[in-house]
């Protein structure tokens, strides 16, 4: 069931054209990748849908309820952490998601509740000037969850993190999509962090949608490169030649590139020939797709 619906948005800024006819949808429980270069237009798309830019053309609806310029409604249905959180640093953690409850008319209990939701209600009384970076982030999100939303987005969560808070932010992230239910956009130029929580992702450039769908499909669909390391190089290499396999030798490795439903096949057809397989490891990521696609 599609939460966000986005048909054929554009947007001019005089005659450049940032967002150039773009459609794509995001499903309840998604969380989803969408991913571009610099320049692509991914913040210009998620302020328009958060209402902070006006299209030139073309839809955006959420619950099948068209976002306009006129009804302001549909906000709280979205949370949203836009690059860096801004708080008052002299202020504590619960005070600065105080003032955001009194504008948007929300309960103060919520408070502790989404302090607890990301791991900061010890916290709660510290004042923000003394917080980490990853806690910061932290604070976003749950100045996000504040008013309850069914979708959040996220843009660029881990900037600025080490490797073990983006391993935090990750995890905090696949908790609020399992455990609340609340799909999630997640615009982040780390793309092994997506690869790893996204189930869905679209890839823009130049304003346009390159590909969308099923992270797992659209890695699938491209040919990867696999090495496959054994106990017997020579016979390997013979039984490739033998069978026309395109393969390259690379000291202990012999490297072969194919679809991923023809490497069930090939490892079958070297099990036969009774060569002992020690290693076998995909080498095609995220990463190469997305350069392959926005060259």
């Amino acid at each position: 069931m599609a939460l966000l619906t986005v048909n054929n948005l554009t947007k001019e800024f005089d005659k450049f054209t940032a967002v150039n006819n773009l459609s794509f949808s995001v499903n309840k429980g998604d969380v989803y990748g969408f991913l571009g270069p610099n320049g692509a237009g991914k913040s210009t798309t998620l302020r328009m849908v958060l209402g902070l830019v006006h299209p030139s053309s073309g839809t955006i609806s959420i619950n099948n309820t068209f976002i306009n310029k006129t009804s302001r409604k549909y906000l709280s249905s979205i949370g949203a952490l836009i690059e860096r959180p801004d708080f008052y640093n002299n202020l504590s953690a619960f005070d600065n998601l105080k003032l955001l409850a009194r504008l948007s008319k929300t309960k103060y209990n919520r408070i502790a509740t989404v302090l607890d939701q990301v791991g900061l209600l010890e916290k709660s009384a510290v004042k923000v000037g003394k917080f980490s970076q990853g806690m910061k982030q932290r604070l976003g999100i749950a100045q996000a969850l504040i008013h309850q939303p069914e979708i959040i987005i996220l843009d660029e969560p881990s900037n600025g993190l080490d490797p073990q808070g983006q391993a935090d932010m990750r995890e905090l992230i696949q908790k609020i999509n399992v455990e609340l239910g609340i799909t999630i956009i997640i615009s982040s130029h780390i793309l092994n962090e997506v690869e790893k929580i996204a189930n869905r992702m679209i890839v823009i450039n130049n304003g346009k949608k390159i590909i969308e769908g099923d992270v797992g499909q659209l890695m699938s669909s491209e040919l990867m490169k696999v090495r496959i390391k054994v106990d017997q190089p020579k016979l390997l290499v013979d039984l490739f030649n033998a069978k026309n396999i395109l393969h390259t030798q690379q000291e202990e490795f012999t490297s072969i590139s194919v679809k991923e439903n023809e490497i069930r096949s090939i490892i079958n057809l070297i099990v036969e020939n009774n060569i002992a397989i020690d290693e076998v490891r995909q080498l095609r990521t995220l990463e190469e797709l997305f350069l392959k696609l926005t060259q």
